[in-house]
């Protein structure tokens, strides 16, 4: 985006977007490679930790032990 007056405006409609969420958030300017950066506090559980169960196997650690080497 070239003009200043358009990436400006994309910006503003970011933020007025984002002022009807509770959840507190800031955006910042277009960037040199033309993206619009921002955060967003987290607030509760992430999507994985409220619908995932923990692993039997590995108990949630992501390995499981090989037993064939104890043989």
């Amino acid at each position: 985006m070239e003009i200043k007056e358009n990436r400006r405006k994309v910006v503003e409609a970011f933020r007025n977007a984002l002022s009807r969420d509770k959840t507190r958030s800031q955006v910042f300017d277009i960037s040199e490679l033309g993206l619009v950066e921002m955060t967003r506090k987290r607030i509760g559980e992430g999507l994985l930790q409220s619908f995932a169960t923990q692993c039997p196997h590995c108990v949630g650690r992501g390995v499981g032990i090989n037993t064939g080497l104890l043989d």
